[in-house]
């Protein structure tokens, strides 16, 4: 018999979604982005949900309120990649009976300082017992115009936002603090949990982009006025490149993708190449634009062009592919 695991989180979306015919007008994207588009009057809503699990995204010693900020950023992160100001947004908790109320407290602590962050209300949602934890956020933002996913010409630039690879270094920082001394309980706040793992400043700059990424919605603006395709880095460069421009290759300079201080210092010390980790670490959450225009005045690095190459592909500067896999929900490494 058929697992879902042999489509793969892509595959099995595609195989479940012909099963819905939106013929609705007023529906202008559906399935296939990372958001819905509907026009309502004359106002155009931009509909998106994520999820946070536990075991999945994050691990049972992680301080709540960590985990209540973070699902406010992903929604709102899908948000500021179609240019959509967040609005509404509704919850849904899954959670073992047995868990701690300081926990189920801290959780919606910090979504709800997370949705004052991003500027959304938090107007109802649902809550059922559950075997593991386990958050959904359903949010309803606004925009001024459809700023889809998919690249639909060849001969535009590439830009990313912020730099990359430094969630993946903190995730790496927070398995290892938790094989060496194997926590029992969660942390009550980001700063007991460092204190405990005696983390420096490098390692709780790190940890704190994985632990609480920040969704830039200060560059809605920006790619509302100059993006032509636009999405966030949530499973990995190279894999999120693919999903950009899946008709067309691209061509992208590894040598320009934007690097912290921090990631290059925590992988000289390692032994490691900082590029892989941008390449392939995910769960950054900047912001991934194709553009006509010079998007570097407005805090993105140009990374790569657009190319009359049939895709999806991705090779670097001297037209060698560049090969590796981000990540994929129902795709386990084996």
């Amino acid at each position: 018999m058929e697992r879902v695991s042999d489509l793969g989180e892509f595959g099995l979306i595609g195989r479940l979604t012909r099963f819905f015919k939106n013929d609705d007008p007023s529906i202008i994207r559906d399935f296939g982005d990372d958001a819905a588009f509907v026009r309502l009057g004359d106002r155009l809503l931009v509909l998106t949900v994520d999820a946070l699990v536990e075991g999945v995204h994050f691990l049972g010693f992680y301080p709540p309120v960590s985990v209540g900020r973070k699902l406010a950023a992903v929604n709102a992160s899908d948000a500021a990649a179609k240019a959509a100001r967040p609005l509404y947004a509704l919850v849904n908790l899954g959670l073992p009976p047995e868990t701690p109320l300081p926990y189920a407290e801290g959780l919606y602590e910090g979504l709800a300082e997370g949705a004052r962050r991003y500027g959304f209300s938090v107007v109802g949602g649902n809550t059922t017992a559950a075997p593991a934890l386990c958050l959904d956020l359903s949010l309803i933002a606004e925009a001024k115009r459809p700023v889809f996913r998919e690249v639909p010409r060849p001969g535009l630039s590439i830009f990313v936002s912020g730099t990359l690879g430094d969630s993946r270094a903190g995730l790496e920082l927070l398995l290892e603090f938790y094989e060496r001394e194997k926590p029992s309980s969660f942390f009550p706040s980001p700063e007991d949990l460092f204190e405990a793992a005696g983390f420096g400043d490098r390692e709780r700059f790190l940890v704190k982009r994985h632990l609480e990424p920040v969704a830039r919605t200060d560059l809605i603006p920006v790619v509302g006025e100059k993006a032509v395709a636009s999405m966030d880095v949530s499973d990995g460069l190279l894999s999120d490149l693919k999903k950009l421009s899946p008709r067309f290759a691209v061509r992208l300079e590894v040598s320009e993708l934007p690097l912290s201080r921090e990631l290059v210092e925590f992988c000289s010390e390692r032994g490691r190449d900082p590029r892989l980790y941008a390449l392939l670490g995910g769960e950054d959450y900047e912001l991934l634009v194709a553009s006509g225009e010079d998007l570097s005045p407005f805090g993105f690095t140009k990374i790569g062009e657009v190319l009359n190459e049939e895709g999806p592909k991705v090779v670097d500067e001297r037209g060698r592919p560049l090969e590796g896999e981000g990540f994929d929900h129902l795709i386990r490494p084996r």
